[in-house]
C-alpha cells in the first residue's frame, strides 16, 4: 500500500529517553508543488523552528537531519474531523437553534452547543478509534550533518 506522504525537515537537538526533541524547519513542505510560493511557507518565514518531541529508535541521535513524514490520507482525515465536522455541526446547531426559537440568541446558543457537541464526539472517536491519528516517523537524511543553527533556531 502506497501512500503520498508530507515531508518536513529537522534537525534532532537531542534524545531522551526514547524521545527526539527535533526542531523542523520554518518553511513550507513544497508536497504539493507549490515550493516557495507556498502562502504557509511565506507565513512561517523567519518565525523560530518548531520543536517536536516524536518517538525514535537507537539509529537516530543529535545532530541527524531528519524527514518528518505524515500520510497525507491520514492528514486529510485529520482535517475533516478537527475542521470541517465542528464547522457543519456549528451551522447545524445554529440553524436548530433559529428553527426551534427563532430569536438571535437561541441561534448563537445552538451554534456554541453545536460546535462544542462536535469536538466531544471528535475526541471520542480519536480514542476509540486507534490509528485515527496521524503519527509522524523520522526518516534519517543524514547523520551528524553541520546544518546551520539559523535555519533551526528556537526562542526560549
Amino acid at each position: 500500500m502506497s501512500s503520498n506522504l508530507i515531508e518536513h525537515r529537522g534537525v534532532v537537538q537531542r534524545v531522551d529517553d526514547g524521545l527526539a526533541i527535533v526542531a523542523m524547519e520554518t518553511a513550507g513542505c513544497a508536497s504539493c508543488g507549490q515550493g516557495s510560493s507556498c502562502g504557509i511557507g511565506k507565513m512561517a518565514a523567519g518565525r523560530p523552528a518548531t520543536l517536536l518531541t516524536l518517538p525514535v529508535g537507537s539509529d537516530i541521535h543529535a545532530g541527524d537531519l531528519v524527514s518528518i513524514a505524515l500520510p497525507e490520507s491520514k492528514l486529510t482525515l485529520s482535517a475533516v474531523l478537527g475542521y470541517l465536522f465542528p464547522a457543519f455541526a456549528m451551522i447545524f446547531g445554529a440553524w436548530l437553534g433559529a428553527a426551534l426559537e427563532g430569536s438571535d440568541g437561541a441561534t448563537a446558543f445552538g451554534a456554541m452547543v453545536g460546535f462544542l457537541l462536535a469536538l466531544a464526539i471528535a475526541r471520542i472517536v480519536i480514542a476509540l478509534v486507534p490509528g485515527l491519528l496521524p503519527a509522524p516517523k523520522l526518516i534519517p537524511i543524514a547523520s551528524q550533518t553541520q546544518v546551520s543553527q539559523q535555519e533551526f533556531h528556537h526562542e526560549h
